[in-house]
């Protein structure tokens, strides 16, 4: 094995067990009482603590797979201290992305009166099907735009964003990825993979004789379709990462630490 699978195998685990980590967090966040005070002020910390290792492993992950210097050594810890630095300029980006998805998730209960406005107003060569069709295809269109081109242009920025910050040309330089076929080829097929085939897998309910071989199925069925989800989320910023980098001649400034402040379990030997 190359350094360079050693250090995406390490990414794949870090959020294979992150992942699962920070959603059992949630889980007993949820089950916390807040009778008291004191509980409340517990339960803010613990969501506090929760957010941060989830938006701290969202920017390290980006910020690896964006800079080639991390992906050539597998230096997973210094682009976890790089992804530190750029945490807060992350969020404010994913806040700007779940504000927009919101905003086109909302839209879709107006398709409905939209299908019968399109219907009435335009004019005839534009009519298609009836009512109900415009209606079906808007609410497809709305669905395509939240699954497809809002990730497909939030991720190549956001693993900029992780890498170096806020900058106005490095971002933009970012989107030129969206002018390759590839790239909507690979975002499509993985997105397939990572969304629809877990889907599909959880939602499958098979014909077994008793309770306890339904709930084997069941757990079994979860685990796969975790792990390809998994997979398939690693891979796409990969294809990503290396892609975005391509398209951007300027290095990345990278920050640089003591080397035993750096955990040899983390790095290859290579760098440590």
């Amino acid at each position: 094995m190359t350094t360079k699978h050693s250090g995406a195998m390490k990414l794949w685990l870090l959020n294979l067990v992150g992942n699962a980590a920070l959603l059992a967090c949630v889980y007993f966040w949820l089950l916390m009482p807040d009778a008291h005070g004191w509980q409340v002020g517990v339960s803010a910390v613990v969501a506090v603590v929760v957010i941060f290792f989830g938006v701290w492993l969202r920017a390290g992950t980006f910020a690896y797979f964006r800079v080639g210097e991390f992906r050539d050594h597998a230096t997973v810890w210094r682009a976890f201290r790089q992804g530190l630095r750029h945490m807060v300029a992350l969020a404010v980006w994913a806040v700007l992305m779940a504000a927009m998805e919101l905003l086109l998730f909302r839209l879709r209960k107006f398709a409905p009166q939209f299908g019968v406005w399109f219907w009435q107003k335009s004019p005839s060569f534009l009519r298609f099907g009836g009512p109900r069709q415009v209606f079906h295809a808007a609410d497809w269109l709305l669905w395509f735009l939240i699954w497809v081109l809002v990730p497909a242009v939030w991720l190549p920025i956001a693993t900029t964003v992780a890498a170096a910050g806020f900058g106005l040309k490095r971002m933009t330089r970012s989107l030129r990825v969206l002018r390759h076929p590839a790239y909507w080829l690979w975002f499509g097929a993985l997105m397939l993979i990572g969304v629809y085939v877990p889907y599909r897998l959880v939602w499958w309910i098979p014909d077994l004789s008793n309770l306890s071989k339904q709930a084997w199925s069941m757990g079994f069925r979860f685990l796969l379709a975790y792990v390809i989800l998994i997979s398939a989320w690693v891979a796409l910023l990969l294809v990503i990462g290396t892609r975005v980098e391509k398209e951007d001649a300027e290095p990345i400034p990278i920050s640089q630490a003591p080397t035993s402040a750096i955990p040899g379990a983390l790095d290859s030997p290579a760098r440590s």
